[in-house]
């Protein structure tokens, strides 16, 4: 049973092939290029690391301008919701549109227009929204929980996409040695059955 570690001695004997090796330049090329590789995806850990890091401070200062400027309220509808309908499973299928509604501001002025209501919801429903400095209706602020999510999502998502690209070259380089491989060990069993052809 091959382990990784064996794996790993593998490898690395192809790569610094001891006296007597069986390993061909191409075996060594391919173990060289995975290990370099592998350098290539660990040193841009630190550099996903700091793009994570400023797109959670860029965030973070967004998220506490939204926090600032938008309020919560309660908008009670003057008209019902979007009916309910059901998917081909005959599950439910949620989805919003926008609805006459009316809420009190701080001040205690009071605002009518659109705004979003879930499927299903009756006049009369109250529906939690968010009003900016003017009374008008916006969308949910960025919470610094959100903006670290988000900060770690394109960290991760650029590392993967790096790793997704340095396996498929991997991949493509070693399925082209392994045609140059074949078609070497092709030409040389034709000589072993038939000598002739070296002359």
């Amino acid at each position: 049973m091959i382990t990784s570690s064996n794996r790993i001695v593998r490898m690395w004997r192809t790569i610094l092939p001891r006296r007597g090796s069986v390993a061909r330049p191409s075996d060594r090329f391919q173990s060289g290029l995975l290990v370099l590789f592998v350098l290539v995806a660990l040193a841009a850990v630190p550099f996903v690391a700091s793009l994570g890091s400023e797109t959670y401070a860029r965030q973070q200062v967004q998220s506490a301008q939204q926090l600032k400027e938008r309020t919560p309220a309660k908008a009670v509808l003057l008209a019902d919701g979007p009916p309910l309908s059901s998917s081909s499973r005959t599950a439910l299928t949620g989805n919003t549109r926008p609805t006459d509604a009316t809420w009190q501001l701080a001040d205690a002025t009071r605002r009518t227009g659109k705004v979003d209501a879930e499927q299903g919801a009756v006049k009369g429903s109250t529906v939690p929204i968010w009003v900016d400095r003017v009374g008008n209706p916006v969308g949910q602020p960025l919470t610094p929980a959100a903006a670290a999510i988000d900060a770690f999502g394109v960290g991760i998502s650029l590392w993967v996409a790096t790793l997704l690209l340095l396996v498929l070259l991997y991949r493509i380089t070693g399925f082209v040695l392994d045609r140059l491989r074949y078609a070497q060990w092709q030409h040389e069993w034709f000589h072993v059955l038939d000598p002739q052809a070296r002359s």
